[in-house]
């Protein structure tokens, strides 16, 4: 899995971290709030997409009233103190980081969260250190569907494309990887939006969290 590889790149929310649970609670506390049943297939249409485009989506719609910086805003209250005191990275993680770490294999983030939360919860769970770049959909432009996101980490990072190994959670992101010429594993999430049967024909392999890695790649 890690022959060739100098560089892992990983999604951070239901991948890195335990926390798809807190923004699906989120997003019903925030539309019934504006009097809205949440559509089931919500997660679906927002998956992948940046902190300024989910807003947008949410305007749009279901008629959200405030402007964009006032969703944002609210929504940044809801989850930061989530993300300070609450959300924890998945089992394996840091002792997967400190064996990419060990073995001199470059580590970034690429993510659809805002630069504040991703510091915020890597933290708190002691692992930022890790982490020598972390990119951002809104500093791209563009959703984990295009490559841009993982591009950008790579070029920071000094690596070629066919030289990253991507962790994800989503088809989107998987998608965005895949078309930056990157290998993806799978990382699935009861949480998340899709199921085992409908993420494999997107990634090379799906793993439920990093304990699997450490006890059959990491000896």
């Amino acid at each position: 899995m890690l022959d060739n590889i100098k560089a892992v790149i990983f999604d951070l929310d239901g991948t890195l971290i335990d926390s798809l649970w807190v923004w699906k609670q989120v997003d019903i506390e925030y539309l019934k709030k504006h009097g809205i049943t949440p559509p089931p297939d919500l997660q679906k249409h927002i998956e992948g997409l940046s902190f300024i485009d989910t807003a947008l989506y949410f305007k749009e719609n279901f008629g959200i009233k405030d402007s964009i910086e006032e969703i944002m805003s609210e929504w940044h209250k809801m989850v930061s103190e989530y993300y300070s005191s609450v959300i924890e990275v998945k089992k394996g993680v840091k002792e997967f980081l400190e064996y990419l770490k060990s073995n001199n294999i470059k580590i970034g983030i690429a993510t659809s969260n805002s630069h504040e939360l991703v510091e915020r919860v890597l933290k708190r769970n002691n692992i930022l250190k890790y982490f020598e770049v972390i990119v951002t959909t809104e500093e791209v432009s563009n959703s984990k569907t295009e490559p841009h996101v993982f591009l950008e980490v790579a070029k920071r990072l000094n690596v070629q494309p066919d030289e990253c190994l991507v962790f994800e959670d989503t088809i989107s992101g998987a998608i965005g990887a895949k078309k930056a010429g990157m290998k993806v594993i799978g990382v699935f999430d009861e949480y998340g939006s899709c199921t085992p049967e409908e993420f494999e024909d997107y990634v090379e392999h799906i793993i439920h969290d990093f304990e699997y890695i450490i006890n059959n790649y990491c000896k």
